[in-house]
């Protein structure tokens, strides 16, 4: 066995003794350094151990990490003064009134940068890179290409991390300082900062300004991840190159073939931001950016050196491919050489193919030509292919021409039979003379630091918060679990990509909700549905959602336990608020059925028309078809048709409120059977329906993957209101009266025992609370992170409630706590309301293990075209109609939690506790004398609870009684004026002896109720289920290594 450590092995000692490694290799990987103590020693350090040191070595070698940041404004003013011109811009942030301003952001642009950028094809392509150093931080780069197809420098930034204030400062001082030139075409992937700085208004980069196209590898991949399946990735990739709209329009058809879904995502993002033949040129043919990350992998060494370290590396690489290729272009040029090599060798080889081609004039003067292909001497293409090649307009239907700006072979064979010279038709930028000029401009040496003159600006300081490793903020602040056993599924989730700087910004709510514009519906088809579930649907159409909100809920939402997990506990959505706030019924048949079916007969029948061949794809039935034939009602419309437009309404009901997926404009006509029978229409479980739609999209947007949301969103965000008083709004009436008195109780447009209680919170009838600034997602996150006890209602129903409600929004309240899989059609998802008794007004225990079966969050209905639900989910169905057998029944209790509950303790350990980075938190907790008590109080309470924990029995009770009330008080003080996350630093995991001891105190009073039948398989699954459920410049030579 090999010991694992030595007392003597100290940090000091390991980072001289691998310094010359670190010397040679800036990237020098920390396990080697934990092999060369094994190897030289016998002992293995710990990695932590290990990466100190090599932090420590990095130091020594290239100046202290913490003293590099007061260095890099004094290094920046050196290097303008040595190179006038070069562009430089801070964003700090100042410390209380001194001079003394922490860092932010850096952005520079070298003068011969920003010069020959002016000689280069006018498209950018951006890309950022994290750095691996003591400090945690993101490196922005923009890159252009020169005449010789090689990668050109523009812009750098250094920054906190990848988000939209980033990106929109990156590119708006490249506009103000780089460049104004319009109709550049900027390629990226598809991070959301990004998309928000390409389409900022005024910026400068939204169109005809500038011209933002996709990466298409990134959105490839991106296919790849979302569909899981290479093929459908590979058709896209080949279907994105192709220079002809024919054969674009033929491997699009396939791709839809293979995979519609896929077809309309990438359809979405935008056809010309990644087809070639839709691109109009703007992007000359470049398809990746590449440019940009492979400068980035030349500076992936440097990336783990200190700041000022990291820009003088960059200095002196940038530098040295100025002089490189500057020599390479003049020689070329003292040859005669009119282009750069690569072009030549490009040009060469299309002046080849076009000499097997045949060529007919149309028009000799107007240039107009048909050019016939051969096979040349390789054989490798088939030949006898038609273009038109147009002189005067510089076009050939090829494609080619127009992409690249230089002429492919078949212009070459219109200038050769006509003997012309094709030089005319080469875009200048790929000439030897813009080639050299690109990097006329030269760079300047550094002055020695004694010589640079007098910094008159703040001292710069590092963000402690983005420190790695001992003593940073995130260090003492873990986001959590500490115990892994509940959430298994973090490594996926998306709290964890931003934990990493990996935000993608707001979801993309899909909602179908604009598709009632300009939809009339007929009185008759209101007072028809009056009677049912579906009236109070029809009752809340047209509520906006608060798309921010949505998704820091999103970024709490579990799947493991289909709860989200808030700083006070566990909440979810339960059946009891699918009913109080939809009015939509739990007792009732399954809604299910199956997917075979000869669809378009059925909605003949059903209907009374038949949709066209792209109105109807498989059981995909175009919405916007529904509202061109079924808005309003013919006056004489028979009963017949009545019942005809009254479907048609329901499945619009379905597709734009109780059940929108992410199809963009589509609703399964799958429902459409269920509404054969109108007066049997209630006879359905409607609300476990919607409720399992729901958790089914909470859970696959929780995905770190994930990019946009669908479902019963109205539902999440009724239900948000209702209990989370977070820039909640108010409900007022036309004279703003006070609920539950007055007229309006539940506010102007809510009918007493009509309306369900979801009404009220219409857009026509709320307005913001005073005061509330919290508009933004990191604020909502912010907000949330930093939640109070208070902010968070557990019982917003009084009973007062429903007597001014309709008795269709409470009369299954006996379903409200059953534990139980709720089903749609391929959908089947877990109720487990033992998890939030408080939100029943039951005591809250430590909750039996939970199985939400992960499994059923994969299945949909691709593939499935044939498959009965009914049949295929029998087991599930067993269990839902004896789901009474299995209802949660808890222990009354109605008292304030505290913090030190058995059940806080137990779930603060298993919880994610922050979302936010703290670097990136916009909240900021008052500093002065409220912090310090807040630290002393943090004091007491760790001191209290250790004393606790250690006192022998023969204590005496009182002693014992005394300090848990005084740990109890300091941590309610510090709940109450938001300081909570102190008490975290010091938080320690709960043995698991305590945890079984708890878990065998479970006799408290609640049970799950069992039923006495015999033990059948079906039995059996469902009671599984209910019971788991330093300053010195860095020695850095003029090629940029050390």
């Amino acid at each position: 066995m090999v010991p694992r450590d030595h007392f003597n092995l100290k940090r000091a000692f390991i980072s001289h003794l691998i310094r010359n490694y670190v010397e040679g290799d800036w990237g020098y990987k920390v396990m080697s350094v934990v092999e060369v103590i094994l190897d030289k020693f016998g002992y293995k350090i710990s990695y932590a151990k290990a990466w100190n040191a090599k932090q420590r070595a990095i130091g020594d070698i290239f100046g202290d990490w913490d003293a590099s940041y007061e260095m890099l404004p004094r290094f920046m003013q050196g290097l303008k003064e040595s190179n006038p011109g070069t562009v430089v811009q801070w964003s700090t942030t100042p410390i209380g009134n001194s001079n003394v301003h922490t860092f932010k952001r850096v952005f520079w642009a070298f003068k011969p940068c920003i010069e020959g950028f002016e000689h280069c094809r006018p498209v950018l392509t951006i890309d950022g890179t994290h750095l691996y150093g003591k400090f945690k931080g993101t490196i922005l780069t923009a890159m252009s290409i020169d005449a010789n197809n090689q990668i050109f420098p523009v812009a750098f930034a250094i920054v906190e991390s990848e988000n939209n204030e980033s990106w929109s400062w990156f590119m708006a001082c490249i506009r103000l300082f780089v460049t104004k030139r319009s109709g550049l075409c900027v390629i990226s992937d598809r991070h959301a900062g990004i998309m928000n700085a390409m389409s900022e208004v005024g910026s400068g980069w939204e169109e005809p300004h500038a011209f933002h196209r996709i990466c298409i590898r990134h959105l490839a991949s991106n296919v790849n991840t979302r569909y899981k399946n290479v093929k459908v990735k590979n058709m896209f990739g080949s279907t994105a190159m192709q220079f002809q709209e024919k054969k674009f329009d033929i491997g699009f058809a396939r791709l839809g073939e293979m995979d519609r879904d896929a077809q309309h995502y990438v359809a979405d993002v935008g056809i010309e931001k990644w087809s070639i033949c839709h691109d109009g040129g703007h992007r000359y043919g470049i398809l990746t950016t590449n440019l940009a990350e492979a400068f980035n992998n030349v500076l992936k060494g440097a990336r783990f050196l200190p700041i000022t370290a990291l820009v003088q590396c960059i200095f002196f690489r940038v530098n040295a491919y100025f002089v490189e290729r500057r020599e390479e272009a003049r020689k070329r040029l003292l040859q005669g050489q009119h282009y750069s090599s690569k072009i030549t060798h490009l040009l060469e080889e299309n002046c080849k193919k076009g000499a097997y081609h045949k060529v007919v004039s149309f028009d000799h003067v107007g240039g107009l030509y048909q050019v016939t292909t051969r096979r040349g001497s390789r054989n490798v293409s088939r030949g006898s292919h038609l273009h038109t090649v147009d002189l005067s307009k510089r076009t050939c239907t090829c494609n080619k021409f127009q992409t690249y700006k230089y002429p492919c072979s078949h212009v070459y064979a219109v200038c050769k039979k006509m003997k012309l010279n094709a030089s005319q038709f080469v875009e200048i930028s790929y000439t030897t003379g813009e080639h050299l000029a690109s990097y006329a401009s030269k760079f300047h040496p550094l002055k020695d630091e004694a010589y640079w003159g007098h910094y008159n600006g703040p001292r710069i300081v590092c963000d402690e918060g983005k420190r790695r490793g001992k003593g940073s903020m995130e260090y003492r602040l873990q986001p959590g679990p500490v115990n892994p056993e509940v959430l298994k599924q973090q490594e996926t989730h998306r709290s964890k990509a931003i934990w990493d700087g990996d935000d993608k910004g707001s979801l993309r709510c899909r909602s179908h909700l604009a598709m009632h514009k300009g939809f009339l519906v007929s009185d008759r088809v209101v007072d028809f549905i009056r009677e049912s579930q579906f009236y109070f649907i029809h009752r809340v159409v047209g509520l906006k959602f608060n798309v921010d909100f949505i998704t820091a809920l999103v970024e709490r939402w579990r799947p493991e336990t289909h709860t989200f997990h808030l700083t006070v506990g566990e909440a979810t959505v339960t059946l009891q608020d699918v009913q109080v706030l939809l009015g939509l019924r739990i007792r009732g048949d399954v809604v299910t059925g199956t997917s075979a079916c000869n669809w378009r007969a059925l909605i003949y029948e059903l209907l009374g028309r038949t949709p066209g061949e792209e109105d109807l794809k498989g059981a995909s039935l175009r919405i916007g078809w529904l509202t061109e034939h079924f808005s309003g009602l013919p006056e004489q419309a028979n009963e017949q048709v009545l019942h005809q437009y009254v479907r048609a309404y329901l499945l619009i009901l379905m597709a734009t409120v109780m059940f929108p997926d992410k199809s963009g404009n589509d609703i399964q006509v799958v429902y459409l059977p269920l509404l054969r029978d109108l007066d049997a229409i209630d006879d359905f479980s409607w609300g476990s329906a919607v409720l399992a739609t729901l958790y089914r999209n909470l859970c696959r947007s929780s995905n770190m993957k994930a990019r946009d949301i669908g479902g019963p969103l109205i539902l999440l965000q009724l239900w948000a209101w209702e209990r989370i008083t977070i820039a909640r709004p108010i409900v007022t009436g036309p004279e703003n009266p006070p609920l539950i008195q007055g007229p309006y109780p539940l506010g102007s447009q809510h009918q007493l025992r009509v309306d369900s209680l979801g009404r009220r919170w219409l857009s026509v009838h709320r307005r913001r609370p005073q005061g509330t600034t919290i508009t933004t997602l990191l604020g909502y996150r912010d907000a949330l992170d930093n939640m109070r006890p208070d902010q968070f209602v557990w019982q917003p129903y009084p009973q007062a409630i429903f007597s001014f409600l309709p008795e269709a929004c409470y009369n299954d309240l006996g379903e409200w706590c059953v534990v139980s899989p709720m089903i749609c059609f391929d959908i089947v998802e877990w109720h487990l309301p033992n998890r939030v008794a408080r939100q029943f007004g039951w005591k809250q225990n430590i909750p039996e293990p939970a199985d939400t079966e992960p499994k059923l969050h994969k299945m949909d209905k691709r593939g499935a075209h044939s498959r009965n639900w009914a049949e295929y989910h029998s087991a599930y169905l067993a269990m839902w109609f004896r789901r009474y057998q299995f209802r949660f029944i808890g222990v009354e209790d109605n008292s304030d939690m505290g913090y030190n509950d058995p059940y806080m303790v137990w779930y603060r350990d298993r919880t994610r506790r922050f979302i936010s980075p703290t670097f990136q938190q916009a909240y900021q907790a008052p500093l002065g004398a409220t912090a310090y008590l807040a630290h002393g109080f943090a004091e007491v309470h760790r001191t209290c609870n250790t004393e606790i924990q250690a006192m022998p029995q023969e204590v005496p009770p009182h002693y014992r009684n005394i300090m848990s009330n005084i740990r109890d008080n300091t941590s309610q003080s510090l709940e109450h004026v938001g300081y909570s996350h102190l008490l975290q630093q010091f938080h320690q995991p709960t043995q698991e002896t305590q945890v079984e001891e708890q878990h065998e105190e479970r006799g408290d009073g609640s049970t799950m109720q069992e039923s006495t039948a015999e033990d059948d398989e079906t039995l059996q699954v469902f009671r599984r289920r209910s019971r788991r459920t330093n300053t010195s410049m860095s020695p850095i030579n003029e090629q940029g290594t050390p």
